[in-house]
């Protein structure tokens, strides 16, 4: 598994399983806001540009007095000009180029401008160059280090052609290392190295099967899960130009790069660097967001050439309002850094006495979600956080207890006592209670457990010391998963209406 012992211990990624996709930034601003005991409150909100239905990117934070905004991890005091300009890559350019802060040399072409003018650019400006799209994130269609003209215009074709943008920026090809590096007014949160997509062979497996076993790694981060290694035209062309082939198989311990850019969302790396990134680098970050009104925290991206002097290593490639934070919390190597709790020290600095307060709690996103979703409710409130578990204990009960409604009787016992936890079948029979609470309660719930609903049979209740982390509300879960199950997929027994079957069948002496 891809987990990084140096993530922050508050942050685990059992807690982020709801919220892995579009969600991660705001989930873990909303989350720690929330245990400090700000009120949550979700919103239903169309994407308009892509007329998508996205619940959980716009939510709200309040401590009764004040109330501020969010959209994903950008708070509502970064707006007007800051958005305007940062959000256009060359505004951006211009404003800093005007400011004497160092960007690459470049222009933009819209729609109406042919290929051959544009080449005819990339000859004036000088080879290698790269290629944007004007209004894309997140790397979509940005093809880097293009060395001459026939790669140009086929890298065109598909960014015009292919992926429907037309209008398109073209700069020059900054040599270096890109990172991208967290701004919070006179401070810098977190550095990013930010490396391309690659795969380092072992001797055994080819290019095709060594990137499905690290997208296989990549899964079992909070950030990466949706950031795979995608096959696609610029891989293939870079693989080719390197005279290799998805089939190519190489040598042990040979570092494959798959792509010029570095995106994590197309499949980059993430390294964290804070603590040895240079000073004058992040002064220089922390300056090009002051060349901007209403931009006090948010993402810089930085070419840096370490070949070079230090007062002429690097430019600011771009400044971005919406930047994602996932992989500041929970970076491939190094320190995972509390970027969401820097935020909420902003916006709420009375709530700093308790920051990371209540860290084993959290709520399941995607339940909160679930009536936005549904477009049943147009905002979410989420409940207060909890101030009263002082306990947490597992209860296994042995005996008669599966098939005979005990987990519903059990999750209502539990509501009850305001407890929260789960309830699950075990495949060996028994049945696992876990609750956390009042002590008082929760040692009282051992009693309940001893009870059971009418049709159950209990012959004992086992206790231990319940430790994980623990989510609010009460859970049914489903039974672990059988090891080495044949079949994927696979109807566990104990619960289908034929498990049921099978059981009373076993009772009955059936004779020749």
């Amino acid at each position: 598994m891809m987990q990084n012992n140096n993530w922050l211990p508050h942050l685990t990624n059992e807690m982020m399983i709801g919220a892995r996709n579009n969600n991660l930034c705001s989930y873990v601003i909303a989350l720690e806001g929330w245990r400090r005991g700000l009120t949550l409150k979700f919103y239903s909100r169309k994407v308009k540009k892509e007329t998508l239905h996205v619940p959980g990117c716009l939510f709200s934070l309040s401590d009764g007095n004040v109330t501020h905004t969010f959209y994903k991890s950008r708070g509502m005091r970064v707006k007007g000009e800051a958005f305007t300009v940062g959000g256009n890559k060359i505004l951006t350019k211009n404003v800093l180029n005007k400011n004497g802060i160092p960007v690459p040399t470049g222009d933009v072409f819209p729609e109406t401008v042919s290929d051959d003018v544009i080449i005819e650019y990339a000859n004036k400006i000088g080879f290698p160059v790269v290629l944007k799209p004007a209004d894309a994130a997140q790397g979509k269609g940005v093809i880097a280090n293009i060395g001459n003209e026939e790669y140009l215009r086929t890298s065109l074709k598909y960014v015009r052609d292919d992926l429907n943008y037309k209008s398109v920026i073209l700069e020059e090809h900054i040599t270096g290392d890109e990172f991208r590096v967290y701004v919070m007014e006179d401070d810098v949160i977190a550095v990013l190295n930010r490396v391309p997509a690659n795969v380092v062979g072992d001797g055994i497996h080819n290019i095709e099967e060594l990137i499905r076993l690290k997208n296989k790694k990549r899964k079992q981060n909070p950030r990466l899960f949706s950031c795979l290694i995608k096959i696609d035209y610029e891989i293939k062309n870079i693989l080719n130009d390197k005279g290799y082939t998805l089939e190519t198989i190489p040598k042990k311990g040979q570092k494959v790069f798959l792509r010029e850019k570095s995106n994590i969302s197309s499949g980059g790396d993430s390294i964290d660097v804070t603590d040895e990134f240079p000073e004058e680098i992040k002064k220089m970050a922390i300056d090009a967001l002051k060349q901007i009104p209403n931009f006090p925290n948010g993402g810089v991206d930085i070419m840096v050439d370490i070949s070079k002097p230090i007062e002429n290593s690097a430019k600011i490639i771009e400044l971005t309002p919406v930047p994602q934070i996932g992989s500041l919390v929970f970076p491939m190597e190094g320190k995972g850094r509390d970027v969401p709790s820097a935020i909420i020290d902003y916006y709420f600095p009375k709530t700093k006495d308790k920051k990371n307060n209540n860290p084993n709690i959290y709520f399941d996103l995607k339940h909160i979600l679930a009536p936005l979703m549904s477009k049943s409710a147009s905002e979410v409130t989420v409940i207060p956080c909890p101030t009263t578990i002082n306990c947490q204990r597992k209860y296994i009960i042995k005996g008669e207890v599966q098939g005979v409604g005990f987990r519903r009787w059990i999750r209502k016992k539990a509501l009850e006592a305001d407890l929260y936890g789960y309830a699950q079948n075990l495949n060996n029979g028994d049945l696992v209670v876990a609750v956390a609470g009042d002590e008082d309660a929760v040692k009282k719930f051992r009693e309940i457990c001893a009870i059971g609903p009418k049709r159950s049979e209990v012959k004992n209740v086992l206790e231990e010391i319940w430790q994980d982390p623990i989510k609010v509300g009460f859970e049914i879960k489903r039974n672990p998963r059988m090891k080495n199950n044949p079949i994927k997929g696979e109807i566990n027994d104990n619960t289908s209406l034929v498990g049921k079957i099978k059981k009373k069948l076993k009772k009955v002496t059936i004779s020749k």
